[in-house]
């Protein structure tokens, strides 16, 4: 198709206004005229602006005023194409630009006319781009349905907010009309309402077209009628669609380009087979260029006297000049004599050995603006013939490369990890400096298989040997091992290698990575030495012992072998603790460590539960008879005199209780039991010596274990009771106070004897969790009490286990804060025993009960055996004289002095004094004599619940 210009399809039949007219004056022009379009001039006639049919549309949309002057209306900036364009270009930024018309000017500016869409459609070659397309392929399928109850006005809105020129007319939704904004427009020009009915100005004799009619037919159709729109139908007759100029326009449009393609596709293809030996060179020398232009790396070429025959844009950089400028001339223009000649040295070795050179340089950019360490590449360059002619160089930046293998290199040596390459054809290991170090070898030293082999302990031969044989079959081994390196350390390694294969498949290379893990095999065998071994005397601890235990006895079961356990408890150890300290009771407990470990056998296992008991695990006992054999010979061995530091010499005695399976039990948890019942039994009967477990002790361990069972469940029920004795004032008779003790009322015993449960309490560690209740109950009480105007000091029993295993300090406070009681109402009592178990630890604790108001009282002051020099130290405010010295006053005259000893004693040192046990007047008489404070006993009230003890207040 030739090219047709613009000026062969503009109509000249333009319409033009100036842009002080009015828009009323605009739209009867327009009707008058029968144009779809004005244009906007200055004086001179070039245009200014476009008012169109759209621009209507959208004026009456919004009920413009008519009175408002185009140059407010009219569209802006203008868009202007000049007469010699080409029709399609020309259409295409119509098209970009969504514009149904174009001004066109001559080469003054000066309006020439108006292009519009249809005469593009009928000047823009119809016949050749729609020959086989037909109208469903082009028609829009989107169209606007408005109700015929719409006004001009509400219509017009409609189509400028969906962007169209035209609506279809529903009456219940069936097609009945077509309304256009040259329609509206019209209507509005000529006088109409723009509130009268759509139906005013629409037209019903619109045309219908088959979807299946060819698109030529159909543009045919719309230029005989002079119309825009058709309504497209399907075989039913039914609304499928509505094609439009502007439809057709671009499927012309598209067509066009299409077929432009092809023709150029045809042209290249004709016009490459003439010159492709051309193309391909010049391409070639283009990518090649482009290629050593982009490449990081700088480049050069040099003739054989070190003349420059080219660079890329990188050398230009080192040189700090043009490439016109470095042709012709040598390095000497350029940096001084000693680098150029260093340059020219390499670059003659190059040439003259005929081969590729490769050197390290540390190169400076001439403006200053980089320097770094470069490899650099020389080949020679030859002829045809094979003469060297020149010299290509290339030199790429590898500083950070070096700074990357620096890092690494730092990496490995910080986490202690080398990496390694065999070459196993040579059978040569090589590896990084922290492999090197690893295994103590020389910076660069190679070494054979059979050289790192030896470093092996003897012990892990196999294992290493095995793992490599592993990585030659292809798998990826991961194991360690230990070295003795070459200055006599012994080092744990951690390997993991993988090996490389040739197209035979065998192996000729493997690499791996090392890793010094001593550090790490030490740590964990010491915290494996922490969880099973006593951190005092080096023995096995008691879970050790109790999972040892377990695995005999799987296997004496599987062998129907027997076993003994023999438990040990040191007599009168507590004496050195208290008459030496602890730093003395600790240092014999190493000693009966070491004593008992030369003389047990090997194989057995000997283990330390905790304070002064120790066990033994006799396996493979041939008779019952030999485990009281070496019972007796331990018992001899641990009865003989200790030296201790300082020049200390001390006596401990042991009793032992011993327990045979499959005799008395095949479970680990019950044989512990037995041999503790049968412990028990030994210290009754003397100490000194040892027992044997029977079905006696069989009967009260399970006794024990049901009572133990049960007092669990009643923590758990809450069957517990805090009885009230009231403790009273000697010379006023008023009740000042109370001692709260635990009652445990069993549901089918009833109420359960203190002397019971306490001790079993005790002994499993469940007195904690009573005594937390016992003291929360009793401040929930004493509130209950203190609001009701009760002034009373509630006493509770803190037990030594509590002592060693709780924070008291932090359980009281908890307790006052859960209840609001106050602090200076709360006693705590704590027998002699427990102050003197870890005396300096308590010391501390006392003391911050004290600052925080809670008074403390020592329960059954006398009966102890230490030293009274603890009353200095502990804040104590009350001594309670126990109940064994308060009986038989005032007729025994040794209890009667003891008690008026304690009463001066106390006062002397500002405590008071409270007497347990009273029940008799004289008791009382002696006692208030004597110039005792308080008493607490039967002669007043027997322990009672809450409930009475207010009764006894009222």
């Amino acid at each position: 198709m030739n090219h047709t210009k613009l000026k062969s399809v503009i109509s000249s039949k333009v319409v033009t206004l100036a842009p002080d007219t009015s828009l009323g004056h605009a739209l009867e022009t327009m009707a008058k005229k029968s144009v779809s379009s004005l244009v906007i001039v200055d004086d001179v006639a070039r245009p200014i602006g476009i008012f169109t049919e759209h621009d209507a549309l959208k004026c009456i949309a919004n009920d413009c005023p008519k009175e408002t002057l185009l140059s407010s209306l009219m569209s802006d900036g203008v868009v202007t194409a000049s007469l010699d364009e080409d029709v399609h270009d020309v259409y295409a930024l119509m098209s970009a630009r969504g514009f149904r018309h174009i001004i066109v000017v001559d080469e003054n500016g000066i309006l020439a006319g108006l292009a519009s869409q249809g005469d593009f459609l009928r000047h823009i070659g119809l016949e050749k781009f729609v020959r086989y397309k037909v109208t469903k392929e082009v028609m829009n399928k989107s169209l606007l349905m408005i109700e015929h109850t719409l006004t001009l006005e509400e219509s017009a809105r409609r189509m400028n907010e969906h962007g169209v020129d035209y609506a279809i007319v529903v009456d219940n939704d069936f097609p009945s009309g077509l309304i256009t904004e040259r329609d509206i427009m019209l209507c509005i020009a000529k006088g109409g309402d723009p509130k009268c009915l759509v139906t005013t100005c629409w037209h019903t004799d619109y045309l219908t077209i088959h979807e299946n009619t060819p698109l030529q037919d159909a543009a045919s159709m719309m230029e005989v009628h002079g119309i825009h729109q058709l309504i497209v139908v399907d075989d039913n007759e039914k609304f499928v669609g509505l094609l439009g100029r502007e439809d057709v326009l671009h499927s012309i449009h598209g067509r066009y380009f299409e077929y432009l393609i092809k023709l150029v596709d045809e042209k290249s293809a004709a016009m490459h087979e003439l010159t492709v030996q051309q193309k391909v060179y010049e391409e070639q020398a283009v990518f090649l260029r482009t290629l050593i232009n982009t490449i990081p790396d700088l480049i050069w070429l040099k003739d054989i006297e070190g003349n420059y025959l080219a660079c890329n844009p990188m050398f230009e950089r080192f040189f700090g000049a043009k490439e016109a400028d470095i042709l012709c001339k040598t390095d000497f223009d350029f940096v001084d004599a000693q680098l150029a000649q260093f340059f020219r040295d390499n670059d003659n070795l190059a040439m003259q050995s005929g081969g590729a050179r490769k050197n390290e340089e540390f190169l400076t950019f001439a403006d200053g603006s980089y320097e770094g360490l470069f490899d650099t590449l020389k080949v020679p360059m030859k002829d045809t013939n094979g003469n060297v002619i020149g010299v290509l160089g290339i030199a790429r930046d590898v500083s950070e490369r070096k700074a990357k293998e620096e890092e690494i290199q730092q990496v490995q040596e910080l986490s202690h990890v080398g990496t390694w390459e065999w070459d196993i054809l040579q059978d040569v290991f090589s590896g990084s400096d922290e492999t090197y170090r690893i295994f103590s070898l020389s910076a660069g030293e190679t070494i054979s298989l059979e050289e790192l082999l030896l470093m092996v302990v003897s012990e892990d031969k196999e294992v290493f040997q095995q793992e490599m044989q592993k990585m030659l079959s292809g798998q990826v081994p991961d194991f360690s091992y230990r070295i003795m390196d070459r200055f006599g350390n012994l080092k744990w390694i951690e390997s993991s290698a993988t090996a490389f294969f040739d197209e035979n498949n065998q192996p000729y290379k493997a690499a791996g990575m090392t890793r010094d893990i001593t550090e790490r095999m030490l740590h964990e065998q010491k915290l494996e030495k922490l969880a099973n071994n006593d951190i005092l005397t080096g023995l096995a601890n008691r879970p050790f012992l109790l999972s040892h235990l377990k695995h005999s006895l799987e296997k004496a079961s599987r062998d129907n072998q027997m076993l003994a356990l023999l438990m040990f408890d040191l007599d009168r150890f507590k004496d050195v603790n208290d008459s030496f300290g602890h730093k003395a009771g600790d240092e014999l407990l190493i000693n009966v460590a070491a004593r008992l470990t030369d003389r047990m056998r090997e194989g057995d296992l000997i283990a330390r539960l905790g304070g002064d008991e120790f066990a033994l695990v006799l396996d493979n006992l041939k008779h019952v008879e030999d485990a009281g054999r070496i019972a007796e010979e331990m018992i001899g061995a641990l009865g003989a005199e200790y030296q201790l530091e300082g020049g200390v010499s001390v006596h401990v005695g042991a009793s032992v209780g011993i327990v045979i399976s499959p005799n008395h039990g095949k479970m680990a948890e019950e044989l512990l039991q037995f041999a503790d019942a049968a412990l028990y039994r030994a210290k009754d009967e003397g100490r000194g010596t040892f027992r044997y477990y029977t079905d006696e002790l069989t009967e009260a361990a399970r006794k024990r274990v049901q009572c133990e069972t049960q007092l669990r469940r009643a923590i758990q029920n809450n069957e517990f009771e805090v009885y009230y004795q009231p403790q009273v004032h000697m010379a006023t008779g008023r009740i000042v106070g109370a001692e709260a003790l635990v009652r445990w009322n069993d549901p089918v015993r009833g109420i359960v004897s203190p002397t019971l449960f306490i001790p079993l309490a005790e002994e499993t560690g469940l007195i904690g969790a009573i005594g937390e209740w016992v003291l929360n109950e009793t401040c929930r009480q004493g509130k209950i009490w203190m609001d009701a105007g009760y002034r009373l000091t509630l006493a509770v029993n803190v037990s030594a286990h509590q002592m060693r295993h709780q924070d008291i300090p932090y359980m009281v406070d908890n307790a006052l804060k859960r209840s609001g009681y106050k602090a200076e109402h709360l006693e705590l009592e704590l027998t002699e025993s427990a102050l003197m178990d870890r005396e300096e630890e308590l010391v501390e604790v006392l003391h911050i009960l004290r600052a925080r108001g809670i008074r403390l009282a020592i329960d059954d002051f006398g009966t102890g055996y230490s030293s009274l020099s603890y009353l200095k130290r502990f804040p104590i405010d009350v001594l309670k004289i126990d109940k064994s010295f308060v009986d038989d006053i005032p007729f025994e005259e040794d209890d009667m002095a003891i008690v008026t000893a304690i009463i001066a004693m106390g006062k002397a040192l500002g405590f008071q004094i409270l007497a347990e046990g009273t029940e008799r007047q004289e008791q009382i008489d002696f006692l208030m004599e004597r110039g005792c404070t308080m008493y607490q006993g039967f002669f007043k009230s027997r322990p009672v619940p809450a409930a009475e003890f207010e009764k006894l207040l009222s």
